[in-house]
């Protein structure tokens, strides 16, 4: 989350047709007038068009391609669902009528085998029609049945994209004339020119009337007569109105319409007006409508909250907006049940309202505001990703997401999630913003720490365990950020190929929904391919919703907003921190159709979905900010959070120390004292309710043992130096200062001369062992100078005694590194100016899949470090490598791993997988990990099971992803540059292997 929102320009979203497409739907016109004259010279007394305008419904929709483009007469719209099994798109008769002919104007992506179906109720189908060898194009189909509700039911499609019809046409028995259809609910003034006798001041403008916000209004001078009118933009036919006074009423006043705005005739009349919410129901026909006060009820002038104007074509009153009743609190029915009762009862300014945020920083950082009268609850967001931020008190600072990562502990990271979720309810939160699942393209990036790692299955796989144990305690986790966000200052737009962002940076949140289930994500702040990722549908629409079947709602970044129509087509639900995007603007393009209610629904439905699955209506709210949630059990997982994700690189004897041999112990440097840093700076700050300094955790580990612990903060590099000379070891504590939001790094190396003063100490002292706090990778000039290196990255609040009990070799070091360290500046895979930070307003990705690990093996560039490396007090090998066959799109892979050594300790088994050459892939790639402790001697079986997913590269031409035929290379070891074990994976034909399929 950024509070400071970036500059950008809108660009409008563009949808063009193949020539293939246009040669299509020419074909498809020119056949849809061959049968309107047929129908006009034999069948004009018979067939009458029952479907056209008619509310209609949809199994899915692929945005903006909405079922009511099916039925609008329009052969140049389409309605499209998503690309599964089956899908449905139905038409609302308004009465049981009987069916004798449906005309299908298939676009490409047609059926192969589907159904008509009439029902009653909408509920109980009956076929009419069925067919397994659909050829697509425009089918006129003969049929005999009865209903109110009529649908095509598509259980096979011919293409690998959705169904996809122009047109779909429901006749049925009778004369021309066209059957009667009822009032409808949107109304038909919504944003359009508005004029009055009189304003009361400039905060209550005629246009307040017709804003579709039930919290503005119009109100007018105090005297009589007044009036307030709307211009629709043409004449229309009119079926009724509805006005929501406020308290100062009108107790005599007049309905009126004209066609030119002069000559006005009366449709409704009363002298006995009573306020509050009047629905009227009258049939006109006019382009301008007003409401012609002429006697007041108060002393005050007129006022209307909202002036609603009906059109034919629906339900015979608005919705009502609720009355606090809510029949769906405490219900057993299914929540998709529920969401449409919801639904059914709220105005269209009540739809936008929670659409956004209500731009208050507290009592959370994030809120939305509910809506009394529908029971719909406060919302509010808190960040994370690290605990509860935000700068609450009495919460467990955890270890931030880099060192989570690197301890490979899937079962470690639910319980984390578990832990900061419990203290996210306890604090009364409902959405808790985390956690982080951004690629770290460059250790440079400013947010590196707060992300897991360079590597998208690790991502996910971290990912969808922190979200289980999240929402394991009744907390909604919000994954962020989508996507292509791995740089805080960039040059402009992100620029990056489509295989790229498929492989490398949406597979994470990908993998997140299907494993971990997401109650919401958040977009990014990013521009990728010159679209702001919040009105981006690469990332939202397609990405999310098609390829992953994300069941949730998406919020903006705080600011990360730049446009109204083109975000809520891409898949956008709620704007944050407030409403500018989202609210007049929201309610103005909803009313010009350029956001069809039909995408307005499914973005509050996606909203109220997660709310009644969260049991959000049913329970009362609980939790407050002011609470102390933190417990000795969550300290206990931050505690082993720190020993598992600290990465011994170096040991060259030194370590595990040991108090029988040592007489004094030299603790240097401010990051061993109070200036400890365990955590980054900006969104994801967790406040420590009480950091263990690493000097604290060593004194304790020593007291009683006659070793003496003496500290220098290392400011003054000579008495350092004099201090080191003096003691048995020493131990300098060093950190950069790197991670922090809005800001990235131009250096690598350590600031405040830390690198000049812990090459003065091991000059003093051979024995000297460093231990670092990072944000990312960072460079080790003095490294040939040292006796010992640990990596801690920002380990939250227990760092001091986690260090400490990973020096004397209480916890045995299983850490293993989620980036790679280079050797220097021009050894990264961005490394040219035009990769970081951009120039000429573009960063490009030009290295493509080539990043961390996968750029160093593919150049045969030797990191300082790899990726997967880390150090232990005992030693494993690795044996007996089997790896089965493909079948049903899965090989199960199993080795041995023993503890050779004499200690107990963990490792992590590492799997890749090399594609062969014809793919065009990295050398290898991560597709499995197991983490396993071992006594002294022990062996055990670690399996793995390797998908065709696995095996997989995404195919630009095909929109899929394909294993190609050939022979796989299975690799398993314990880094991405150790991996001794190596067997093969045959596939025999290509296989399409997308990740729902």
């Amino acid at each position: 989350m950024r509070v400071t929102p970036r500059g950008l320009s809108r660009v409008r979203k563009r949808f063009r047709r193949s020539p293939q497409g246009i040669m299509l739907l020419s074909l498809a016109l020119i056949a849809s007038a061959f049968l309107s004259l047929v129908a006009t010279s034999s069948n004009a007394a018979t067939l009458t068009l029952l479907s056209q305008g008619k509310p209609a419904t949809a199994s899915s929709v692929q945005d903006p391609f909405v079922a009511s483009s099916a039925v609008d007469g329009d052969t140049g719209t389409r309605w499209s669902s998503a690309a599964a099994d089956p899908q449905w798109l139905q038409v609302d008769l308004g009465t049981s009528q009987a069916i004798t002919q449906v005309v299908l104007n298939w676009e490409t992506a047609y059926a192969k085998s589907f159904q008509i179906q009439t029902s009653d109720n909408g509920s109980t189908w009956n076929t009419v029609y069925t067919t397994t060898t659909g050829a697509g194009g425009n089918q006129t189909l003969a049929v005999t049945g009865t209903g109110r509700y009529v649908r095509m039911y598509g259980t096979v499609r011919a293409t690998q994209w959705g169904y996809s019809l122009w047109e779909f046409q429901v006749y049925g028995a009778g004369s021309t004339a066209t059957t009667p259809v009822t009032c409808g609910t949107t109304t038909a003034a919504l944003g359009k020119p508005a004029t009055a006798s009189s304003v009361e001041n400039t905060g209550t403008p005629a246009s307040a009337a017709f804003d579709g916000n039930a919290g503005t209004r119009w109100s007018s001078a105090a005297s009589d007569p007044q009036w307030v009118q709307v211009d629709l933009g043409s004449s229309q036919s009119l079926c009724g109105a509805q006005l929501n006074w406020e308290t100062a009423y009108a107790t005599a006043y007049q309905v009126q319409t004209s066609t030119d705005g002069s000559t006005w005739n009366t449709v409704y009349s009363t002298t006995a007006g009573t306020g509050g919410v009047v629905n009227l129901t009258f049939s006109a026909t006019g382009r301008y409508v007003r409401m012609y006060g002429t006697a007041r009820a108060t002393q005050y002038g007129y006022s209307l909250w909202e002036f609603t104007i009906l059109t034919p074509g629906g339900t015979t009153t608005p919705p009502g907006g609720g009355d606090g009743s809510c029949p769906w609190v405490g219900s057993t029915a299914p929540v998709a049940t529920r969401v449409s009762q919801v639904l059914a009862q709220m105005t269209t300014a009540q739809k936008v309202s929670i659409l956004h945020g209500n731009n208050n920083a507290t009592p959370y950082i994030g809120n939305i505001t509910g809506i009394a009268s529908l029971c719909i609850p406060n919302i509010g967001l808190q960040d994370g990703p690290a605990g509860v931020g935000d700068g609450l008190g009495g919460v467990t600072q955890m270890p931030s997401g880099n060192a989570s990562a690197a301890t490979w502990d899937n079962a470690l990271e639910q319980q984390y999630g578990a832990a900061i979720g419990a203290e996210f309810a306890g604090k009364g939160v409902q959405v808790a913003l985390g956690p982080t699942l951004n690629i770290v393209r460059d250790p440079r990036w400013g947010r590196s720490f707060e992300t897991f790692s360079e590597d998208p299955y690790l991502n996910g796989q971290l990912a969808a365990a922190d979200i289980r144990g999240i929402q394991s305690q009744g907390v909604m986790a919000e994954m962020k950020h989508v996507a292509v966000y791995n740089i805080e200052n960039p040059a402009g737009t992100v620029v990056v190929d489509k295989r790229t962002m498929q492989e490398l940076y949406l597979p994470a949140f990908q993998t997140a929904v299907q494993q971990g289930s997401p109650a919401a994500a958040m977009c990014a702040y990013s521009v990728v391919n010159s679209v702001p990722a919040c009105q981006n549908p690469d990332l939202m629409n397609t990405a999310l919703y098609q390829q992953a079947g994300f069941g949730g709602f998406i919020t903006s970044d705080w600011g990360g907003t730049h446009s109204t129509v083109e975000s809520a087509n891409a898949g956008l639900t709620v704007e944050m921190p407030n409403g500018y995007f989202y609210a007049d603007f929201l309610a103005q393009a909803v009313a010009a159709g350029t956001v069809t209610q039909a995408t307005l629904d499914t973005m509050v439905s996606r909203l109220l979905t997660q709310f009644f699955a969260f049991g959000l209506f049913d329970k009362a709210p609980s939790g407050s900010t002011g609470a102390s949630v933190t417990t000795a059990a969550h300290v206990a997982v931050a505690l082993q959070g720190a020993e598992e994700g600290t990465v011994l690189l170096k040991n060259n004897g030194i370590l595990p120390l040991s108090t029988s041999s040592l007489s004094s112990i030299a603790v240097i440097g401010v990051d061993g004292g109070a200036g400890t840093q365990t955590i980054g700076g900006g969104s994801a700050t967790v406040t420590s309710p009480g950091t263990v300094w690493p000097l604290t955790g060593i004194q304790n580990r020593v007291a009683g043992t006659g070793v003496t612990v003496t500290y220098n903060d290392g400011t003054n590099q000579a008495s350092a130096v004099s201090l080191a000379q003096s003691s048995s070891v020493a131990i300098v504590f060093a950190s950069d200062n790197y991670g922090n939001e809005e800001h990235d790094t131009t250096t690598l190396n350590l600031p405040n001369s830390q690198d000049a003063l812990i090459s003065a100490v091991a000059a003093a002292n051979p024995r000297t062992i460093v231990v670092l706090n990072d944000n990312s990778a960072i460079l080790m000039p003095w490294l040939d100078q040292v006796a010992g290196v640990f990596e801690g990255f920002y380990d939250g609040q227990e760092w001091g005694q986690a260090i400490a009990a990973l020096l004397f070799g209480d916890v045995d070091p299983s850490g293993k590194l989620p980036i790679t360290f280079p050797t220097s500046l021009t050894a990264l895979p961005a490394n040219a100016a035009a990769q970081w930070p951009g120039t000429n307003g573009e960063v490009q990705y030009s290295e493509g899949l080539d990043v961390g690990y996968r750029w160093y093996d593919a150049n045969n560039v030797t990191p300082l470090f790899p990726f997967g490396y880390g150090l232990s007090y005992t030693t494993f090998s690795y044996s007996n490598l089997h790896v089965g066959t493909l079948n049903n799109g899965q090989a199960t892979v199993t080795a041995t791993v023993t503890n050779t050594g004499s200690r107990a300790g963990a490792d992590v088994a590492q799997l890749y997988v090399a594609d062969p050459a014809s793919a065009g892939e990295p050398p290898h790639q991560l597709r499995g990990f197991q983490r396993i402790a071992l006594n002294p001697g022990a062996s055990a079986t670690v399996t793995f099971t390797v998908t065709a997913h696995d095996l997989a590269s995404w195919d630009t031409t095909s929109g899929n992803w394909i294993a190609g035929a050939g022979t796989y290379q299975i690799l398993v070891g314990d880094s991405s540059r150790n991996l001794p074990l190596t067997g093969t994976l045959g596939v025999s034909s290509p296989i399409t292997a997308n990740p729902m399929s």
